[in-house]
């Protein structure tokens, strides 16, 4: 099931003098929290709940956070990759943002990054693409790791579409595939 968000998601307070990064929201287990009273894993209502549980983002970018929608990795459709291009372009082509991460579902994160490789053309800012295995409110997230590389590789100089993950099950660095 699929729920609209918020084109705009209130501003939140970082570092002075950081370099603006957009940040796309559209589900998937990195922007999900656990039920402990079902078990269950809920998508986090607010894009914004996402990064006040990575404080170290406010050390390396200021994130401008956009959400236009909030959906599973699983019933995400084409329809739903255009949407993201034309959010993704209308972000990177403001002139303060650096580059742009887009937190996504695992699931289908390999043909996100491929639609939007191919739906974006040349680019000249980095379009990162990140996800976890486990809810960012769990003490064994790699959500944490993989925000953190994202935040680098957004202010790289690599300006095409890239998936910026952990590289192994101690969540200790990040590979960046193209």
């Amino acid at each position: 099931e699929k729920t609209e968000a918020k084109e705009e998601i209130k501003e939140l307070k970082f570092k002075a003098n950081l370099p603006e990064v957009a940040i796309i929201v559209t589900g998937g287990t990195i922007s999900s929290r656990v039920d402990y009273k079902t078990g269950a894993v809920l998508p986090l209502t607010k894009p914004e709940d996402i990064i006040a549980t990575a404080p170290k983002l406010g050390e390396i970018i200021k994130p401008i956070i956009t959400s236009p929608f909030m959906i599973w990795s699983e019933n995400i459709i084409a329809d739903d990759w255009k949407a993201l291009a034309k959010t993704v372009e209308k972000e990177i082509n403001k002139p303060n943002i650096k580059g742009c991460i887009i937190l996504a579902g695992t699931d289908t994160l390999h043909y996100i990054a491929a639609a939007l490789s191919f739906m974006l053309g040349k680019l000249n800012k980095p379009v990162v693409l990140t996800c976890s295995q486990r809810s960012i409110d769990r003490g064994s997230t790699d959500a944490l790791l993989n925000l953190t590389c994202s935040a680098y590789a957004s202010l790289s100089d690599i300006a095409e579409v890239m998936i910026v993950s952990h590289a192994t099950n101690n969540d200790n660095f990040c590979f960046a595939l193209r």
